[in-house]
């Protein structure tokens, strides 16, 4: 494959074909350099690959280890116990690689076998190939609706202007415009390149004749495409394109456009691979990047995985167990050599220490971390099915995107929320506007329509005030109105789509739609935004008020971006130039002639009291044309700089100041349903709720009112307008003073004060300090990074807190990527968030039930399962353990070994799965109502060193009685009796009774039908086995020690009698657990009990009444 540092030479002509410079780029992959391969494997490499794969993990290389060793000669175990399981784990982890690896093959077969229309240049037509066939330098055609084959630049389309849909890129559902290069636009502009075909009946087939005499065109002028090497960046794709061969009348049409040659290349006249054509007839591109170097493949590395705490502490502990069996081993072996038992039978002492890490090896099940996974997926298929967090406007559930990290949601400490469309609906509605008057500014009124307005067919009183003044040329503020609406309706990027009546506005803002829609209320309609051939302006043209039509020319669009958090364009309009700009209060403040202050700063203040967003409306005219022009230049030496970026940004500062405010806008974005009550309920179970927005103060502690995030009673704490770090401490320290002994208080900050502290190392913990002082916090101006920033500060700060980042847009995606837990809202800002999100959910309100009902379960099936593993296999060693002192350390096993296989996969193994993924504890209606309950996780109340140290200790008791009384009673230390391994099995029986006993008392519902069958199934299971490995002809052969066992345990009481009479000790398990349960109860248990207590309750009174009644 080329390397990447390669810059390409694309080069058209009429003699021969496109010849591409370096030629090897057209070579790779067998000359299909456009296929998409994400496959791992072929069927050759499946199997090699997949085993290199798996022993990577750690857990794979210790049991290869012991499967190595276990085939050692005079070995204490047979080979075949241990070896086959292990293979047996080893082809199911492969076949379900190559599952997946088809999936993956099916996907690309899916995408490499799309149809396109490529140039022919011998057939000189265009013709379908597949997408792999597609080769850089072709000349492609794609009609509506259709989407690009490869990252292609863009030479014509219909109308001058192609939008396309990049949802399948970044997530962005709003469409996005593209253009040709200057150069290329004057070439196709031209009579030899075909004229444009507009809709009809015969279109198609015209398109197709228009294609072909534009390819043979770019031909004869002899197009030349120079590209830089691919790179990931989204926004960084340049190059330049000039004519090797132009005839004169080319050049003289270019002379004639003051366009050059060679033309420089951005970002904005490329298109991306699996974008698609919306709303434009057909474009005509070059293919610049195929396959594997163009933008989606280069950006389709996968992030790196979160691991759960839980998956931690699992390590931890089977770490923990190593390091006991390497101990215990050591022992062994070294009690064997001081009790001269090496010279009995003539092993050493490594010899030693191998046979016992043999012997007690499956401490550390096979299965485990196998079984650990199914409950995940079990739990995760669990959240995808709820149906009380299916959205019932677009009729979509949550959906868990990773089974890793269910149980962490039962454990969070710290919610960090984005406030639009994550607790809002991002539906902007256009509220207010004050608009400027001489030295004054008055508020035009409410925009907003009603139902009672509409019940009475009235106007809103904004739009009514808003018509009545453009109506009359004669009212004094109708100039500064009609100019106000005008720069709403011309600094945008909306698009319009539909004729006539059906005509609808779409942009990547909402804020912009609504801007739009209200200059059409009150009578500035904007109409169409038209490319102008040969150039980067475009024309929008405007209606109203009235007959009267405005034509503006777009020669430059200054974006927005969350650092600049303003918007420019650069117009011409009857023969003047003006800047339009709209931005943030806090950032047009300083660039405008005027502080904004006066009737214009109190009417910012008021709508931000009221929780709605404001923007500043500015402009000036710019008198110097020379300036303007000079400036143009400059500024498309910019979008095409390296350091594109900030040169963009240092040249647009050259035009954004000295600015006059027009006015102010105040939209409306409403809380979605259900969020005061689920912020309520998220605070009431001890977590501490951050707001995290770009929104200025006043509008974010606003919000945070009506969401019940502040109360009216609460003290709150502002940390806002810091210039350095000494102010920047200062003010955590009057905060301190502030909420001093105030059980109820809150911390409102701003992105300066946030920029300072983070950077100051003794701000950082007294921030944290003050923030775990106070039960919820407001930020404000902040930006995507100082959003991720604040949430690491928590997580260095507190090592063992779970943090929780919910949004909806991209600028959300760094924090749900820096917390352990992301959740991403499906918005109306794209799907990014949801990408980058480890949960997928439609509504803020369904965070409750995702925490208090699957997080909450999620935590205690976990931490039960890990416990429970660990103590079922503890069980069993302890036999062992307690036999090697019998027989002075002479390293015999004290079960038959495929006892002990069967009890670590299907015997035990699988009850635990089905209970502790099928356990149900209260229903979910209680849950919801109960938030106290969820406190058992951020405590770390089911899962902690107490807690597994009483695990031992049962497993230590249960397996020495399992043990010793069996063959202390009827047993003998020989095995080469049949008492031995008669009184073994007895034992066995009686591990997969205690563990099963003890499996049903942890379980919350142990009636229920699923617990009761599965232990049933068990022991059914048990039974099985050992019919098969002492009463048939495979048993012979599996395991011949224990032929007759079955029969002969049930056939002498000194073996069937402690068989059922040992069981009778768990009465005292059952006592101690009740006791527990009733002295020291989980919030679960007492709340559980007082439910049971309450519908007996009611079936009590229920039951009198029925009898009164009959009376």
């Amino acid at each position: 494959m080329p390397s990447h540092s390669e810059r390409r030479l694309i080069s058209l002509s009429r003699e021969s074909s496109t010849v591409v410079d370096p030629h090897s780029i057209n070579e790779v992959q067998s000359g299909s350099p456009n296929r998409i391969r994400t496959t791992r494997f072929t069927w050759l490499t499946w199997l090699p690959k997949s085993l290199f794969a798996q022993f990577h993990r750690a857990a794979n290389i210790y049991f290869l280890f012991v499967s190595i060793i276990v085939c050692l000669p005079d070995g204490p175990m047979m080979w075949s116990s241990t070896v086959v399981p292990f293979i047996g784990v080893l082809l199911w982890t492969a076949f379900k690689d190559l599952y997946e690896d088809r999936r993956r093959k099916k996907d690309d077969d899916a995408e490499n076998l799309r149809m396109c229309w490529r140039y022919d240049t011998k057939g000189k037509r265009f013709e379908q190939v597949r997408w792999m066939d597609v080769r850089v330098g072709d000349i492609l055609l794609n009609f509506a609706d259709e989407a690009f084959a490869a990252d292609v630049l863009l030479v014509r389309a219909a109308g001058g202007q192609a939008f396309i849909s990049t949802v399948n890129l970044d997530g962005e559902t709003n469409l996005k415009e593209r253009n040709a290069a200057n150069l290329l636009s004057a070439l196709t502009d031209m009579p030899e390149a075909g004229a444009d075909v507009p809709r009809g009946e015969n279109a198609h087939q015209n398109v197709l004749d228009t294609a072909v005499m534009t390819a043979q065109h770019l031909q004869a002028e002899g197009l030349q495409v120079e590209l830089q090497a691919p790179k990931p960046v989204l926004t960084d794709m340049e190059g330049s394109v000039k004519l090797a061969s132009a005839s004169p009348k080319t050049e003289a049409k270019l002379t004639e456009l003051q366009v050059s040659s060679p033309c420089k290349l951005s970002y904005e006249l490329f298109v991306p691979r699996g974008c698609v054509l919306r709303n434009t007839l057909y474009v005509i591109s070059i293919a610049a990047f195929c396959g594997p170097q163009t933008k989606t493949r280069l950006n389709a590395a996968e992030a790196v995985g979160k691991v759960s705490n839980m998956q931690v502490y699992l390590n931890r502990g089977v770490q923990g167990l190593v390091i006991a069996l390497i101990l215990w081993c050591i022992y062994c072996a070294t009690s064997a050599e001081i009790q001269g038992v090496s010279v009995a039978d003539g092993r050493n002492w490594f010899l030693r220490f191998l046979f016992y890490w043999i012997i007690l090896y499956q401490i550390i099940p096979i299965s485990l971390y196998v079984f650990f996974e199914i409950v995940k997926l079990v739990l995760g298929f669990q959240i995808n099915r709820d149906p009380q967090m299916v959205d019932p406007r677009s009729k979509l559930g949550a959906t868990a995107r990773t089974a890793d990290l269910v149980e962490e949601m039962g454990q969070v400490n710290f919610v960090f929320s984005d406030k639009t469309g994550t607790l809002t609906e991002n539906e902007m509605v256009f509220a207010h506007c004050c608009v400027c008057h001489d030295a004054d500014a008055r508020d035009l009124g409410d925009f907003r329509q009603t139902a009672k307005l509409v019940e009475k067919a009235e106007e809103p009183p904004g739009v009514a005030e808003g018509k009545l003044i453009l109506s009359s040329t004669q009212d004094p503020r109708h100039a500064e109105v009609l100019w106000f609406f005008v720069n709403l309706a011309t600094n945008h990027s909306v698009q319009v789509e539909g004729e006539g009546t059906n005509k609808k506005f779409e942009g990547s803002s909402a804020d912009e739609v609504a801007f739009v829609e209200a200059a059409k209320d009150v009578g500035v309609t904007f109409v169409s935004r038209t490319r102008i051939p040969g150039t980067s302006s475009t024309e929008v043209v405007l209606k109203g008020p009235g007959s009267k039509d405005f034509t503006f020319t777009i020669l430059c669009e200054i974006p927005f971006s969350s650092d600049r958090k303003r918007m420019s364009v650069i117009v011409k309009h009857e023969g003047e130039y003006w800047c339009l700009c709209k931005g943030a209060d806090n950032i047009m403040g300083p660039l405008c002639d005027r502080p904004l202050g006066g009737s214009l700063g109190a009417s910012l203040t008021q709508y931000s009291k009221l929780g709605l967003r404001t923007l500043v409306i500015a402009s000036k005219k710019m008198d110097d044309q020379e300036f303007v022009e000079d400036w143009l230049v400059r500024w498309k030496e910019a979008t095409v700089s390296e350091d594109r970026e900030a040169e963009m940004a240092r040249v647009a500062s050259e035009v954004e100041h000295s600015l006059k405010a027009a006015g102010v806008t105040a939209i409306e974005d409403k809380l979605q349903d259900g969020v005061p009550e689920a912020i309520t309920s998220i605070k009431a179970a001890g977590i501490r709720f951050w707001v995290l927005t770009g929104d200025k103060t006043e509008t974010a502690v606003e919000i945070a009112k009506a969401c019940k995030l502040f109360s009216d009673s609460m003290t709150l704490a502002y940390l806002v307008n810091c210039s350095n770090e000494s102010q920047a401490l200062q003010l955590i320290e009057d905060a301190k003073t502030t909420l001093d002994g105030k059980p109820d208080g809150g911390l409102v900050l701003d992105g300066t004060f946030v920029q300072q502290i983070l950077t100051s190392k003794d701000g950082r913990p007294m921030l944290y300090e003050l923030a775990m002082a106070s039960k919820s916090c407001v930020c404000c101006r902040l930006s995507p990074q100082q959003k991720r920033r604040l949430v690491e500060l928590v997580k260095d700060m507190n090592r063992t807190g779970i943090t929780l980042a919910i949004g909806d847009g991209a600028n959300d995606v760094p924090m749900i990527q820096g917390a352990h837990v992301g959740i991403g809202i499906r918005g109306k800002e794209g799907n990014q968030a949801v990408q980058a999100s480890d949960v997928a959910v439609s509504q803020f309100r369904f965070l409750v039930p995702l925490l208090f009902c699957h997080g909450r379960r999620a935590y205690r099936r976990v931490a039960t399962f890990i416990c429970y593993m660990f103590y079922k296999h503890t069980v069993l060693a302890i036999g062992d353990i307690f036999f090697a002192h019998q027989i002075t350390f002479h390293a015999k096993i004290a079960y038959p070994e495929w006892l002990n296989s069967a009890y670590a996969s299907v015997i035990c193994g699988l009850p635990v799965v089905i209970v502790v993924s099928l356990d149900y504890d209260i229903p979910d209606k209680v849950a919801l109502s109960r938030p106290d309950l969820y406190v058992e996780g951020p405590r770390r109340m089911r899962f902690n060193a107490p807690i597994l140290i009483a695990w031992m200790l049962s497993a230590l008791y249960h397996g020495g009685v399992a043990w010793l009384v069996p063959n202390l009673t009827a047993g003998t230390v020989d095995t080469e009796e049949d008492e031995f391994w008669y009184a073994s099995c007895v034992s066995f029986i009686l591990c997969v009774v205690f563990v099963n006993f003890r499996l049903w008392m942890v379980a919350e519902s142990p009636f229920r039908k699923e617990t009761v069958l599965i232990l049933l199934f068990s022991f059914l299971s048990l039974a099985v086995t050992l019919v098969v490995l002492a009463e048939s002809p495979l048993g012979d052969y599996m395991q011949p020690q224990i032929e007759g066992a079955f029969v002969g345990i049930f056939n002498e009481a000194k073996f069937f009698l402690p068989m059922i009479l040992t069981p009778l000790v768990l009465f005292v398990d059952l006592a101690v657990y009740q006791a527990i349960a009733m002295f020291n109860p989980y919030p679960l248990t007492a709340a559980k009990r007082k439910l049971w207590w309450s519908e007996r309750n009611k079936d009590k009174v229920s039951k009198a009444a029925g009898e009164l009644q009959s009376w």
